[in-house]
């Protein structure tokens, strides 16, 4: 479903991903994890096209999109890659002056051309899978961030994407929302979306993932099943790591 192929990328002088490679299975999560200015997000914004490489080529489904491509067939690329991916962010991003149910229906409605009675009709739905199905017509300032996080997972489950990319989605959460918005990622998973997850969350990540990818100064140092990378990872920096994350203050 993902194949990524010796993809590199630098901001001026600094190098942030390093030659990677990743290949993921259609149903398939996996969970970056690794120490801050790792690589995790920039590979994650290039998966789908937020960020260019520098080298190297992105392949999901049958879109493939590479650092050479010309501008004019990159647009169109990046274009269909969108089409594929759903993306959640740490900032829910959400239109504070459109309710809800509109902040849902924007894209289907604007980027698909789909009929608003069908938009409404399929955000309806995702706001009951979500479990907000009677905030519809509340603003996001009504909200709670956690409730926030679901809306902007819903307005991302909208678009019909094939796969769902999260982007420390629980890092602005204080720690009783984090829990409403990982339910609701669970279910995802056990839908059999595809996942690919960059989170902080331990518990998470050895309960969801399939695997475990680890990344370090813009390299991929390890990956591999949960159970075995959180019991004997084979890797210094990845020990390191999770001895840091078992010391943090819950």
């Amino acid at each position: 479903m993902i194949e990524v192929s010796h993809l590199s990328k630098s901001f001026g002088s600094l190098s942030v991903l390093k030659d990677v490679s990743l290949n993921i299975r259609q149903g398939e999560i996996v969970v970056l994890l690794g120490p801050s200015g790792s690589g995790k997000s920039t590979l994650l914004r290039c998966l789908n096209g937020l960020e260019q490489a520098d080298a190297g080529s992105v392949r999901i489904d049958s879109v493939h999109i590479e650092a050479a491509m010309r501008a004019k067939e990159r647009k169109k690329a990046v274009h269909e890659l969108r089409s594929l991916t759903g993306m959640v962010f740490q900032s829910f991003n959400l239109f504070p002056h459109l309710t809800v149910l509109d902040n849902v229906i924007m894209a289907p409605m604007t980027v698909k051309n789909m009929p608003k009675e069908q938009a409404v009709d399929i955000a309806e739905k995702l706001l009951g899978k979500v479990g907000l199905a009677e905030k519809r017509d509340e603003y996001p300032s009504r909200l709670s961030g956690g409730q926030q996080q679901r809306v902007a997972i819903a307005r991302a489950l909208a678009m019909e994407p094939k796969i769902m990319l999260f982007d420390e989605p629980t890092s602005a959460l204080d720690p009783e929302l984090t829990g409403e918005v990982l339910q609701v990622m669970r279910q995802l998973a056990e839908e059999g979306m595809t996942m690919v997850v960059v989170t902080h969350e331990m518990k998470f990540a050895q309960e969801v993932a399939n695997r475990i990818v680890f990344m370090s100064e813009g390299i991929i140092q390890e990956e591999g099943a949960p159970e075995h990378f959180f019991a004997g990872p084979k890797t210094e920096r990845a020990r390191k790591f999770l001895r840091q994350m078992a010391q943090e203050p819950v």
